[in-house]
């Protein structure tokens, strides 16, 4: 059985209206409020608490809003 994640994934080609009222049909059963409002909160949770334990294991730099800023401009300028 596929998840409604792999569903919403599947269903790339329709429409964006299509694709709202397939997200309305598939979660107006789900009990999980979360859920029903967005159903990747769960899968976004995980990856921001992944880069969290990254970032305080010294695996990935963070940055303050001016650093990345700085690197955006430097970016787009070359």
């Amino acid at each position: 059985m596929m998840s409604i994640n792999e569903v919403l994934q599947s269903a790339y080609e329709l429409s964006l209206e299509e694709r709202k009222e397939l997200t309305k049909i598939l979660t107006q059963n789900i009990e999980d409020p979360m859920l029903q409002i967005d159903p990747y909160f769960y899968e976004r949770r995980e990856q921001l608490h992944k880069l969290r334990d990254d970032i305080r294991s010294g695996k990935e730099p963070m940055y303050d809003f001016n650093e990345s800023m700085d690197e955006l401009i430097k970016e787009l300028e070359s």
